[in-house]
């Protein structure tokens, strides 16, 4: 799993970094980036060194501390980046330590960037033999529809809060004296493809212009990902937390369960990008999902008849390693699914399929390379 990520993020121009285990409290409130809820269950303690007694925590999220990490760093923007590194959180049940792989791409250039953003999940799930299906929102939309009620008298803190439990199907009540507002809503709530994007940009024309803008963007993001030959779903429940992300919102469908999410933010620390975009997959549930699937990976048993024998087959292993197979020092030809004899200069192959002499470490490589 961790390959497939690295190798589609690697494709796409993105460096990996790894930020400290141990950061400082303050790094996490100060940026706003974690809920209140989230906050409650970090790993906290005061760190005593003798004199300053700074409250720390055990990472629990990945995305603020590459924000810091970036700034300190001074690194140009936009800047693309990705983690594979683990997290804490503490749990009423189940584990308390899990890994997150993902992406930020601080100063995140527009509709562009998140498009590049789905790309690299897709790629990585493509990999993984799974297709996805790309579930596609925008905060804009909810954003709009929020204003226009508090606008109106309503709470907006109240609908932040039923929002990010309920969805925009929430905000329903609302609008109920309003006819083409709760027309509009109801319309929204059922997923759909462009055309239901077309539909509310022509219920939203009028009364409620502020979602325009978000609308015509999220058609162009998901002409482009049909255009490329991806799946699309347009769903105005995800995610149902507007108060974080600030545009496009995403997230990735395959046997019937979703494997990852992100979109447009605002990193929120002083000196970071004003903008980004980030991607962040199920590590622990992606790796128990294909656990059942995965073959153990072939090694290519190289055998030296004899001590006089164990520089050849040394020199066999490194030939076979610089073809991208992999190959170990054995004593026992029917330790592996694939051996070679090394014997006097002489090589001999073992394969599923027969066995075989053979004159040179080219033809050695053509015949294993079918089993890579």
């Amino acid at each position: 799993m961790e390959d497939a990520f690295r190798g589609a993020t690697a494709r796409w121009g993105y460096e990996e970094v790894r930020t400290p285990t141990i950061e400082t409290y303050s790094l996490f409130t100060s940026a706003g980036g974690l809920t209140p809820a989230m906050l409650s269950r970090v790993y906290t303690f005061l760190d005593w060194d003798g004199w300053s007694g700074d409250r720390v925590v055990l990472r629990p999220d990945s995305t603020i501390p590459v924000a810091r990490l970036a700034n300190e760093a001074a690194l140009g923007m936009p800047a693309r980046m990705c983690y594979v590194q683990n997290v804490f959180r503490f749990s009423a049940t189940g584990d308390r330590e899990d890994w997150q792989i993902g992406i930020e791409y601080l100063g995140a250039p527009g509709a562009l960037a998140d498009l590049e953003v789905v790309a690299v999940a897709c790629e990585t799930l493509d990999a993984l033999g799974m297709r996805p299906t790309v579930r596609l929102g925008h905060v804009g939309v909810t954003r709009a529809l929020a204003a226009n009620l508090a606008a109106g008298g309503a709470d907006f803190g109240e609908m932040v809060d039923a929002v990010t439990e309920h969805g925009i199907r929430a905000l329903r009540p609302g609008v109920a004296t309003d006819a083409r507002l709760a027309a509009f809503i109801d319309v929204a709530v059922t997923p759909g493809g462009i055309a239901l994007i077309e539909n509310l940009r022509a219920l939203a024309d009028g009364v409620l212009p502020d979602a325009l803008a978000a609308l015509d963007e999220l058609r162009a993001m998901a002409v482009a990902l049909e255009q490329s030959g991806r799946d699309i779903v347009v769903d105005f429940g995800i995610p149902r937390d507007f108060e974080y992300y600030t545009g496009v919102v995403f997230e990735f469908d395959a046997d019937g369960q979703s494997w990852g999410k992100g979109g447009r933010y605002a990193p929120g620390l002083a000196g970071t990008a004003r903008t980004a975009c980030g991607l962040a997959l199920d590590a622990g549930r992606l790796a128990d999902h294909l656990a059942p699937s995965s073959a153990p990976r072939l090694t290519v048993a190289v055998v030296p008849a004899g001590s006089d024998d164990m520089g050849e087959a040394l020199q066999v292993a490194q030939t076979l390693h610089r073809s991208g197979i992999s190959a170990s020092l054995a004593t026992d030809p029917g330790a592996a699914a694939v051996a070679v004899r090394v014997r006097e200069g002489s090589l001999a192959a073992t394969t599923p399929d027969a066995d075989r002499d053979l004159d040179s470490l080219d033809d050695l490589v053509g015949l294993l390379v079918q089993y890579k």
